[in-house]
């Protein structure tokens, strides 16, 4: 795992100083070498966190004719046969790391190479012919790259947003529509854009060419999406035979994820999809696999446990680990102390402002972690698969009454009742205990609201499958994948995510709905095939919690640091925030009394963090403080 840095359009007498700048803004992700290739009008710099063959694969790589150079950041994980194909056909290697399978590839395919590939990546390969730089990213989005365009024939792109802006050539100015959908639809990383104005993103699958006068080309190279409608169209029956071809298939990407020449651990939320990925790791150690032996002779899990709290998994992880023969339990308590006081350095890290307290808890996580292992496995993906979360038992339920199917309707909404019973359950709360009816909405300001009337969030209601590849590939999975991106390479950790692999998702796509949600719960093929292997608390149950932290709990311990942020000068000025009608709202909040949550509150109050972070030339108001914590 890498960071990756560049430029087409600079002079190259200041390209090393500006290689150099951008490199070291993103050390973290390389701690182990660095390296920069410089030519006139394009420049590249790589820094390397060692994984795959630690004294091969430095980068910038150059190919043996010397014309391409490539800088490359993630894992390609079938890159041994692939090699196998690619020296068949002629091609040697002095090397037995994959990055050089990846140039290879390129070398000998093309852009249809990347399709080939199986695993997470996001590279730049520049033409030392042509003067024309290649940027690509996978087809789930796994790994980021950012790009920006300064007017002038110049364009800069990067692992992170930082290195861009540590160039001095692009301003650091928010996307007020990034904003607006933020704070009003709880949504972002579902397009191009950023919260940065003129810093965008590379969508999942996309190829960007770059000429050397700077225009920028985009396009979709991947084939997966017109495959999975395809599929979609003629699904197969789900029998004993499309059962067992899942569970090879998830088993084979789990497998094929254990490869590495230093330790890998495992990230243990007591969900059904990070308890199926541990579950798998220590059947595959209990078989001396050969794939095991980064793992050690003991597989070591991370969890993230909230004593006392009412969104605490501590059970589920315990029953887990008392089912596995050989594991290693680090349990992590994070605490709203702690948080306050890795807030800037946690807004700092994700570079853009998230959803809700929950992803601090990865970062506690991966802070421990990286302690002790290197690489390490979780269950990220399976939910927008296979519809883990509620809502969707609705989507399912709509498209069988689209399709006429009464009975079956009824029957999987009587399945569900207790679940959806929730949904429905704080509406319920408002009325009875009379709480004040404020929406986000009223928390804005007006003229701000009225700037962006015409945004919409559209959403799927009545497909499921369809509904699950637009969570997939727009509207959810795109941002956790962020959080865990920044929250591993933070610690110099590379994060893999074993559900996210096309040939898992092709075969799931080209079985019938009921491989997904059938009389009452979802994930059905994944149940199915870790019956056997998960206890059944954890196997059969419908309740997903997964990282996150208390923070309904903890908003009510932070009033002080919150309420002297909505309260300061800074806040007030923003173009976005109605200052009276937050303080207000939050001050009901604390007393029981409002319908706004704790995740619409965190939007305003970590948007405010960020503006002070990457936006304010200098910093106005005094840092949080955690002795304003309330007792507890």
């Amino acid at each position: 795992m890498c960071g990756l840095a560049g430029y087409i359009g600079v002079d190259s007498s200041h390209g090393m100083a500006l290689l150099g700048r951008m490199s070291r803004a993103q050390v973290h992700r390389g701690p182990d070498g660095d390296g920069t290739f410089v030519q006139a009008g394009l420049g590249l710099t790589h820094r390397r966190l060692a994984v795959i063959d630690r004294a091969g694969g430095a980068q910038p790589m150059r190919s043996q004719d010397g014309r391409y150079v490539l800088a490359y950041n993630g894992e390609v994980y079938n890159y041994r046969e692939l090699r196998g194909e690619l020296v068949a056909a002629g091609h040697t290697f002095s090397s037995a790391s994959d990055t050089e399978v990846v140039l290879a590839a390129w070398i000998e395919w093309g852009e249809a190479a990347f399709d080939r590939f199986d695993g997470m990546f996001a590279l730049a390969i520049a033409d030392t012919v042509t003067g024309q730089m290649t940027l690509v990213r996978d087809q789930f989005g796994i790994k980021p790259l950012y790009l920006a365009e300064d007017g002038a024939g110049r364009v800069f792109f990067s692992s992170e947003i930082r290195p861009i802006l540590a160039t001095g050539l692009i301003q650091a100015r928010p996307d007020d529509t990034t904003v607006y959908r933020y704070l009003q639809f709880r949504v972002h990383d579902d397009t191009q854009r950023t919260f940065f104005a003129g810093i965008s993103r590379l969508m999942p699958g996309e190829l960007a060419v770059i000429s050397p006068a700077g225009r920028v080309s985009r396009r979709t190279y991947t084939s997966l999406y017109a495959d999975l409608r395809s599929l979609a169209r003629t699904p197969r029956p789900y029998d004993d035979a499309a059962r067992q071809r899942f569970a090879d298939a998830l088993r084979s990407s789990i497998r094929s994820r254990l490869v590495s020449d230093v330790p890998v651990g495992t990230a243990l939320s007591g969900g059904l999809d990070s308890s199926t990925v541990a579950a798998t790791v220590s059947e595959l150690l209990a078989g001396q696999d050969s794939e095991t032996s980064a793992i050690g002779h003991q597989q070591q899990t991370f969890s993230a446990v909230f004593p006392g709290e009412t969104n605490d998994e501590e059970r589920y992880v315990d029953a887990v680990a008392a089912s596995l023969p050989s594991v290693r339990v680090h349990k992590i308590e994070p605490s709203v102390r702690d948080f306050l006081v890795d807030l800037p350095d946690f807004v700092r890290s994700q570079e853009e402002p998230v959803i809700s307290t929950g992803p601090y808890a990865q970062y506690c996580v991966m802070k421990e972690a990286s302690q002790h292992v290197t690489v390490m496995l979780d269950g990220q993906g399976a939910d927008e698969m296979m519809a883990g979360y509620i809502p969707y038992y609705l989507v399912h339920a709509r498209q069988l009454r689209r399709a006429g199917r009464t009975a079956a309707t009824a029957a999987e909404l009587a399945s569900v009742s207790g679940l959806l019973w929730g949904l429905g359950r704080t509406k319920v709360a408002d009325k009875v205990l009379m709480r004040t009816g404020r929406t986000v909405t009223d928390l804005l300001s007006h003229d701000f609201v009225g700037r962006h009337a015409d945004e919409r969030m559209d959403i799927v209601t009545d497909d499921l499958k369809v509904r699950l590849e637009d969570d997939l590939f727009r509207h959810s999975l795109p941002a956790l994948l962020r959080y865990e991106d920044r929250n591993t390479m933070r610690f110099s950790l590379e994060g893999r995510v074993p559900f996210l692999t096309t040939e898992l998702l092709r075969t799931l796509w080209s079985l019938d709905d009921t491989a997904i949600v059938h009389a009452g719960r979802n994930k059905r093929a994944l149940r199915e095939a870790t019956a056997g292997l998960l206890p059944s608390v954890v196997n059969r149950r419908r309740k997903k919690i997964g990282f996150t932290t208390p923070e309904d709990a903890w908003f009510r311990k932070m009033t002080g640091p919150v309420l002297e942020v909505f309260s300061s000068a800074s806040f007030g000025s923003r173009p976005y925030f109605d200052q009276a009608a937050t303080q207000q709202a939050f001050r009901q909040f604390i007393r029981g009394r409002s319908t706004v949550d704790t995740m619409a509150f965190w939007r305003l109050f970590n948007l405010e963090l960020w503006m002070r972070e990457f936006i304010d030339p200098v910093q106005v108001d005094v840092p949080i403080r955690p002795a304003l914590l309330a007792a507890s």
